[in-house]
């Protein structure tokens, strides 16, 4: 019985995640960090799984601007991911800090000059959230949900480091 389950590990750990989607099991209050959250690294981006598609997180550190939050959404292609344009308007996630209370935040379109050139009037594949009170050394849990094409979807980001996945930092 050992040796099947070491097999099992070896061959979990050989085939990765493809296919898998997030169990979708809601934390407990303080307890984010044992939640069932499917997540992956990809230069400074947390990728989580949104339904079809894939929603990547990245942080935006700036004293001069101020600090932000990014999420990006694209296909779930491996080998050339593209972005995904949905006709969201905005979008609200919850927010908690190193096991904290949550703070909620509002993730709007960002700047056309932000975006893919040609994505049409009324829809975004890359949003924009202030967070001033985001450190660099916190460690985030993000929660948003979310409809896509008229689908209710979850999107969770546990152990987000805004200094780790900082895509812009001054």
């Amino acid at each position: 019985m050992k040796c099947s389950r070491t097999w099992y590990l070896v061959l979990t750990m050989m085939t990765g995640c493809q296919g898998q989607k997030d169990v979708g099991l809601e934390p407990k209050p303080g307890a984010a960090k044992d939640a069932a959250v499917h997540s992956h690294e990809r230069g400074k981006m947390l990728i989580a799984d949104c339904g079809p598609y894939h929603a990547l997180l990245t942080a935006h550190l700036s004293q001069k601007d101020g600090n932000e939050l990014d999420i990006f959404f694209e296909t779930q292609d491996a080998k050339s991911p593209r972005p995904v344009a949905l006709t969201l308007e905005s979008f609200t996630a919850q927010v908690t800090v190193d096991g904290g209370e949550p703070k909620e935040l509002r993730f709007d379109p960002a700047p056309a000059t932000e975006r893919p050139a040609g994505e049409k009037s009324g829809t975004c594949s890359h949003f924009v959230a202030k967070a001033p009170w985001m450190k660099s050394t916190d460690s985030l849990y993000v929660v948003a949900k979310l409809a896509i094409d008229g689908n209710p979807q979850t999107v969770r980001w546990a152990d987000f480091n805004p200094k780790k996945f900082a895509h812009h930092e001054d």
